[in-house]
């Protein structure tokens, strides 16, 4: 095995090990989904109710 081969082993293995372990990604909570929420649910149920009385 040549070195450059080692080397990628060892930073895949480094890798794989911070992804096992979930210190890539912060923890979430609702708190996080508020704007998809008033995006995808809230504005569209208050442009429905808007434009049924338009």
């Amino acid at each position: 095995m040549s070195t450059i081969e080692k080397r990628y082993a060892e930073e895949l293995n480094a890798r794989l090990a911070e992804w096992h372990t979930g210190s890539l990604e912060p923890p979430s909570g609702f708190a996080d989904m508020r704007t998809l929420f008033a995006v995808t649910i809230a504005f569209p149920f208050v442009a429905l109710i808007v434009g049924w009385f338009l």
